[in-house]
C-alpha cells in the first residue's frame, strides 16, 4: 500500500490547520503541510497505551527523541526514507524552516507527557506547541516583525486551547493528559484520580470554564489579525470554540466556522 503524503495526511489527520492552509500561497503551502502533519506525529506520541500505568511515558519519549534526532540531523530523516521525514528533511536543508521552532515543539510534546504541574507551565506548553506551529506558518509567510510573530503565537494557543475545549471529553478518554495537576485540585481531585473521574458533569465543566479564560486571554485582538490574516486563521476557530461546549464524539465542523474562516482568508489573500 502506497503511504501517505504530508498533504493527506495533514488533511486526516487535522482537518482544521489543513483548511486554513487552504488559503496560503502554493509556494508555501506545502511546507505548511509538512509541518501539520509533523504536528500529527508528534501528537502520537501524547496516547499512553493500555501499560502506560506501568512503563509511564518513556514509549512517548522514544518516539519523540526519535524526531528530535531527525531535526538535530536531517540526513538521518532522509535515510529513513520516512513519508514526513523525508520532506521534513528538505525544508530543513534549504533553509525553509529552522530547527529551533521544531525542536521547541517538541518540548512542549515532552512537557505534557511528563505531566504539567500547574497552569503557569501549561501556559507556557500551549505557547510552545500549538503557538509555536501557528509562529512557523507566519514565518513561512516572511513575517519578520516580532511583535506580529507573537500574536500569531497567541493565536495559534488559543486554537489548541479551543480544540481541548471543543474535544474534551474524547481527549481525555483516549489516554491523553493537556491538563495540569492542578486542574485536578481545582475540582476536589488527587492528582493520583483516574482522568475518567474529571468527566463528571460538574467537574468537566469547571474545566471548560478554566479552559475558555485561559483561551479567551491568549486570544490577539482583532487588530493583530487584521495585520497578519492568513497566519491567524486559525484565531477564527478558537473564538467559535471558545464560546461553545464539548461536542459529541464524531461532530464534524459546521459550515458557519468554515465561512468565518473563508471570510478572512479571502481577505487575507
Amino acid at each position: 500500500m502506497e503511504k501517505p503524503d504530508c498533504e493527506t495526511t495533514a488533511r486526516l489527520c487535522d482537518p482544521d490547520r489543513f483548511f486554513c492552509a487552504m488559503f496560503l500561497s502554493q509556494s508555501i503551502r506545502a511546507a505548511a503541510f509538512t509541518l501539520i502533519a509533523l504536528n500529527c506525529e508528534l501528537s502520537k506520541a501524547l496516547i499512553l497505551p493500555m501499560s502506560g500505568t506501568v512503563t509511564g511515558p518513556m514509549a512517548g519519549l522514544i518516539r519523540l527523541q526519535w524526531w528530535r534526532d531527525v531535526i538535530e540531523d536531517p540526513e538521518q530523516g532522509r535515510q529513513s526514507r520516512h513519508e514526513i521525514a523525508v520532506p521534513l528533511a528538505d525544508l530543513l536543508e534549504h533553509g525553509i524552516v529552522r530547527k529551533a521552532p521544531l525542536l521547541t515543539l517538541i518540548d512542549a510534546r515532552e512537557a505534557e507527557l511528563c505531566r504539567f504541574p500547574d497552569w503557569t507551565a501549561w501556559r507556557s506548553a500551549m505557547l510552545d506547541g500549538a503557538g509555536m506551529m501557528q509562529r512557523m506558518v507566519g514565518e513561512l509567510l516572511g513575517i519578520e516583525d516580532e511583535a506580529i510573530l507573537a500574536a500569531v503565537t497567541r493565536a495559534g494557543a488559543a486554537f489548541g486551547t479551543g480544540l481541548l475545549v471543543r474535544y474534551l471529553p474524547q481527549v481525555l478518554l483516549s489516554g491523553r493528559m493537556p491538563l495540569p495537576e492542578e486542574a485536578f485540585s481545582d475540582v476536589g481531585l488527587s492528582v493520583h484520580a483516574d482522568s475518567e473521574e474529571l468527566l463528571e458533569s460538574a467537574r468537566l465543566t469547571t474545566i471548560v470554564g478554566i479552559l475558555k479564560r485561559e483561551g479567551l486571554a491568549f486570544l490577539p485582538d482583532r487588530q493583530d489579525i487584521r495585520r497578519a490574516r492568513l497566519a491567524m486563521l486559525p484565531a477564527i476557530l478558537a473564538r467559535r470554540d471558545l464560546g461553545r461546549p464539548p461536542v459529541t464524539a464524531g461532530a464534524v465542523r459546521g459550515i458557519g466556522d468554515r465561512l468565518a474562516v473563508m471570510a478572512v482568508g479571502v481577505r487575507g489573500r
